[in-house]
């Protein structure tokens, strides 16, 4: 990712996390300080979590299919279609096989999509449950990776 901004005859640049400072008189100071403290793979939870059916409505544009389209090839009902594509319905492995025919993409793509969506809600949920507990810092932290030892 590249940004660039010009402030007070700064030009400053900003690379994946890095900031490259560049004066008027082309000198260069660079601040290779990462914006965001170290974190452990057990502290991590998701930020952005996207359904699998909103991979299926870009795969509907790039394919400039409409979903009554669609759902007649999965033989599925319009509503069913939009469902799934709102973010309603899960893609199940029955779908995930019509669609493996129907775009010739494997089914265990749209599974592990599908997957990974279910995984990250739990892992929001229990990051929302967690931080609500009057528990001592501490204590949160011992049972973040009590958790994160038994996955």
């Amino acid at each position: 990712m590249f940004q660039a901004l010009i402030l007070q005859g700064f030009f400053i640049v900003f690379i994946s996390g890095f900031s490259i400072f560049i004066t008027d008189k082309m000198t260069s100071h660079y601040n290779t300080m990462p914006k965001n403290p170290k974190k452990y793979a057990d502290e991590m939870t998701p930020g952005d979590i996207f359904h699998p059916g909103e991979f299926v409505r870009d795969e509907l544009e790039a394919r400039n299919m409409s979903q009554q389209e669609l759902a007649d090839k999965l033989d599925i009902s319009k509503s069913e279609m939009s469902l799934l594509l709102n973010g309603h319905r899960n893609i199940t492995p029955a779908i995930a096989i019509q669609l493996e025919k129907v775009w010739r993409t494997d089914a265990e793509v749209w599974m592990n999509l599908q997957i990974r969506y279910d995984i990250d809600i739990l892992k929001k949920k229990y990051k929302d449950a967690l931080q609500k507990t009057r528990l001592p810092q501490k204590r949160k932290t011992t049972l973040k990776r009590i958790i994160a030892a038994a996955r």
